[in-house]
């Protein structure tokens, strides 16, 4: 059995479950810390985070950013080093653990939490919420519930980046991960946020889209 069969297992199971996200965890552990057995965990930051901080270069300092599903923390740290006080979040408790391991002097808060049930405080609590494959991660009959939770984040006046893979017809996908449509992605518009600008870069099988929103005014 190959990795991707073996992931695509685990997630049908925790679908089957009730529990659509409770495979993070078992990944992460059945990886015995090593990297390649996450297969978004390139320990890099994101080309398309890398390349909007790149134009965004004076944006963090005295601000929030906060990081859901971070993975093994490399773009949580790539924020921080822009001069973001980062918080960093993923529901997967070996993640968080492994993140502290690999940046041992870093200065974002990891924790472990849940996007469906955050800390009172986070609500629209952060200038700047980043959200890389969570939402692909999830099933489609959760997925509108995943954006209005991530949305409900971001402080009016903020700043919410979307990275994901990106599908070019409605019909579901096998996953995971289960990309994106552009009809889906417009949920962020319906639920009160404003695209201000996207940037896509092709790699196979599938474009990889970054979208920037803000809320509307209330």
């Amino acid at each position: 059995m190959d990795n991707r069969q073996r992931i695509q297992e685990m997630a049908y199971r925790a679908i089957d479950n009730h529990a659509p996200y409770a495979w993070f965890e078992p990944l992460y552990q059945q990886a015995n810390q090593q990297e390649n057995q996450i297969p978004w965990a390139k320990l890099k930051p994101h080309p398309l985070l890398a390349s909007w901080l790149q134009n965004n270069s004076t944006v963090g300092t005295g601000k929030t950013a906060l990081v859901v599903g971070c993975g093994l923390g490399d773009d949580a740290e790539a924020l921080a080093n822009q001069g973001f006080k980062v918080t960093a979040f993923d529901v997967a408790q070996t993640a968080i653990a492994w993140c502290k391991q690999r940046f041992p002097q870093s200065q974002v808060t990891y924790q472990v939490a849940d996007v469906f049930a955050p800390p009172e405080n986070w609500h629209q609590g952060f200038d700047m919420v980043f959200e890389c494959y969570t939402i692909q991660a999830l099933p489609l009959k959760v997925r509108s519930q995943t954006m209005e939770a991530i949305a409900k984040l971001v402080t009016p006046g903020g700043t919410l980046l979307v990275v994901t893979r990106l599908r070019a017809t409605e019909t579901e996908p096998d996953g995971p991960p289960w990309p994106l449509s552009l009809s889906e992605l417009d949920h962020f518009q319906a639920i009160g946020l404003q695209e201000i600008q996207r940037e896509s870069l092709e790699q196979e099988p599938n474009t990889l889209l970054a979208i920037e929103y803000q809320p509307l005014p209330q």
